[in-house]
């Protein structure tokens, strides 16, 4: 049986860890070996029954081990899941949460995190280390960057291009056909009737650059 590392201790690492016990494959493919974290006391008071047991920057992958990266934003993301992967260390993809709904033709990347309740039209392409939160929904032919972040309960529609790196927060809504921009900032609530250029922040009805 293989050991699975979640990395990030904090409030959305812990969120994994239990989309990660409602896994088909816990306790049969793979088990929880722990986090890894530099913040060694990160869990301190919190009650979480899984402990820090080492830190992602220095951690050595073993044939028999495998990695899932749950650090909320995605600059944080990239920096523990890469050198993870200089190293060797090969992720997990987590999908299949229950009440979720995966539609056919979806491409999902390496890493990629999908949480309750997230709905998924065809033709999607989710990209590596992408993140989606409980409660979304990706219309179909929707493209979703590399280390993309989907907050809770956001709607995508039909053919909207979320950029790498970008941050959508919750309750946003993307109008189709829309274009986010590399590293963009959505923030919640807002939504968003035209492109958004890379690296700005949108917010309100309709969403208007803030800075």
């Amino acid at each position: 049986m293989k050991k699975l590392y979640i990395i990030g201790a904090g409030g959305w690492g812990r969120e994994v860890l239990i989309l990660l016990r409602d896994h088909t494959d816990w306790g049969s493919v793979w088990d929880i070996a722990g986090f890894l974290d530099t913040r060694p006391h990160m869990l301190d008071g919190t009650g979480c029954d899984v402990g820090i047991v080492g830190d992602p920057l220095t951690h050595l992958p073993k044939e028999d081990e495998l990695f899932v990266c749950a650090v909320g934003l995605p600059n944080g993301r990239q920096s523990f899941a890469q050198p993870i992967l200089e190293k060797g260390g090969r992720f997990f993809t987590l999908h299949d949460a229950p009440l979720g709904w995966i539609s056919v033709r979806v491409q999902i990347g390496l890493g990629a995190i999908l949480s309750h309740r997230v709905q998924v039209s065809p033709d999607v392409q989710i990209g590596d280390f992408a993140n989606i939160h409980s409660g979304s929904i990706v219309s179909h032919d929707v493209r979703i960057g590399d280390y993309a972040q989907i907050s809770a309960m956001v709607f995508l529609g039909g053919g909207a291009q979320i950029g790498s790196k970008a941050i959508i927060y919750p309750h946003a809504t993307i109008t189709p056909g829309i274009k986010v921009g590399e590293g963009a900032t959505v923030g919640a609530g807002a939504v968003v009737v035209k492109d958004v250029p890379p690296g700005v922040t949108v917010f309100g009805n309709p969403a208007k650059v803030i800075f």
